[in-house]
């Protein structure tokens, strides 16, 4: 029997994680996995040697704050991993940490498979990222159908399988529709700082959206019942109520949301990809703190036209973007009320995911994933 080590270390890795760990499940169905796994991964049954949620940050100066931690489970992940010695070690997402791990791996010796699930954002960070996914992976598996070509003069063995989200929107069990026709769907994040960061201005600018249409409804994502109060809180500092002004929808109700609405607001991230997808015109937003800016700037080295992945992928603004600067509620409210009205830059706007939508292909991404690990083992 082998052993299989699992990494997810943000929610939309343990997503696509969760799918990725049933398939394993069907062509590995004697082994043992286990690895760091968030709920949905947890709900599959992996056995967790640690939880996710101890590695949920997001920018700079929440890394910065949770150093001390990241640290600690570094070194327990990779102990963990030398100790056990499993077949293969499959890395999700999370590339600043994986890379690291995959390179630490390979200098205490790890003789078994290492593989990389959803490519590191190489457009972004140059091909710097290159040599270093060479010397350490055996497998890169890519999501996108662009990013084989980044690595066409490496030696890195790399498969392209589709993306999973294609897959999980195709099977997923929506309810029947009762889709409202001034519903506003709102995504202001699944982490504490998110929505300190980002809420206060969705706030001032959906009052400022109901000054102008009383008609238009809201309805806002909540990750956890934790979020949930301390968006409560943000409400108790503005004229709008909770509960009144807004329906409050669980996370794991947010793909009928998506379906039920008619236009978005969502912090930069997966579900912006989610809502292209499900053809819901869409405004990014995300608050960079000084110090975030110019890290990526200035130390990563970020060279990106754009910060949303619908964006990246059009190759042009297909939904506006209100994060490194202009992110104002005035600016929100104007942008959200251009694409919620009918007119031309609405049907623009759903043209473009239209295209979005088909470039991701057919595939089934997680079964293509698993029998290309299973593969890899075998040869």
């Amino acid at each position: 029997m082998k052993k299989l080590f699992l990494f997810a270390g943000e929610p939309s890795g343990d997503l696509h994680g969760s799918r990725l760990l049933r398939s394993l499940k069907k062509v590995f169905p004697d082994d043992e996995i286990e690895g760091v796994a968030g709920p949905a991964m947890r709900t599959e049954g992996m056995k967790v040697f640690l939880p996710m949620e101890d590695f949920a940050v997001m920018g700079i100066t929440d890394v910065v704050l949770a150093f001390p931690r990241l640290w600690n489970c570094f070194y327990l992940i990779r102990d963990h991993i030398l100790s056990t010695q499993p077949a293969a070690v499959v890395l999700i997402d999370y590339p600043g940490f994986n890379l690291r791990m995959a390179k630490a791996l390979r200098k205490k010796g790890y003789q078994g498979k290492i593989i990389q699930y959803i490519c590191p954002t190489v457009w972004a960070h140059g091909k710097k990222r290159i040599q270093t996914m060479t010397d350490t992976l055996d497998l890169l598996i890519t999501t996108y159908p662009f990013e084989a070509d980044y690595f066409a003069d490496s030696k890195l063995n790399v498969k392209y399988v589709g993306h999973p989200l294609k897959e999980r929107l195709e099977e997923y069990p929506y309810q029947p529709s009762d889709k409202e026709k001034e519903l506003i769907a709102v995504f202001p994040g699944s982490r504490e700082g998110e929505i300190v960061r980002n809420f206060p201005k969705i706030v001032e600018a959906i009052e400022l959206i109901k000054q102008k249409s009383n008609g238009m409804k809201f309805a806002i994502s909540c990750a956890s019942d934790k979020m949930k109060q301390l968006i409560v809180e943000q409400l108790g500092k503005t004229t709008l109520k909770a509960d009144h002004d807004f329906i409050f929808v669980p996370e794991s109700e947010s793909y009928n949301l998506m379906r039920n609405s008619r236009t978005a607001i969502a912090k930069s991230g997966t579900v912006t990809l989610e809502l292209a997808l499900h053809g819901r015109p869409t405004v990014v937003v995300y608050e960079l703190s000084k110090l975030n800016r110019f890290v990526a700037k200035h130390i990563m080295g970020l060279k990106l036209p754009f910060y949303c992945i619908v964006n990246i992928l059009g190759k042009k603004e297909i939904f506006p973007e209100l994060i490194e600067y202009g992110f104002t509620s005035e600016n929100l409210a104007k942008h959200l009320l251009e694409l919620n009205n009918e007119g031309v830059k609405r049907q623009q706007c759903m043209d473009e995911c239209e295209k979005i939508n088909a470039m991701l292909g057919e595939h089934k991404a997680s079964g293509a994933a698993a029998e290309a690990i299973r593969g890899l083992l075998l040869s």
